[in-house]
């Protein structure tokens, strides 16, 4: 009927959303815990941002349409990062216990 709105589609958006919100946590849980798993290794943070970009072009496929160099330049500064903390972990530990 015109005036009304569409129930379907709104309780469609609010289940479409939480699915998101659900693979987007589930993802943060897996992250974290390979983070934590992979403390002292060459690549601590490298494997987790390489999923990260292949969730990121899996959920949103119109990324493909984007240059190749934004993922490409967040696996090398996730590359950067794990290479500082291979060469100093004492010191980046220190660091990361302080956030805590």
């Amino acid at each position: 009927m015109p005036g009304e709105s569409d129930w379907y589609s709104i309780v469609g958006l609010i289940v479409f959303f939480l699915a998101l919100l659900l693979v987007m946590h589930l993802y943060a849980r897996f992250d974290h815990f390979a983070e934590r798993r992979a403390k002292g290794t060459p690549l601590r943070t490298t494997i987790p941002m390489m999923l990260t970009v292949a969730l990121a072009y899996e959920i949103m496929p119109a990324l493909s349409h984007f240059s190749i160099l934004l993922p490409a330049a967040l696996i090398l500064t996730a590359i950067a990062r794990d290479f500082m903390l291979w060469w100093r972990p004492e010191a980046n530990e220190k660091t990361l216990e302080a956030y805590k």
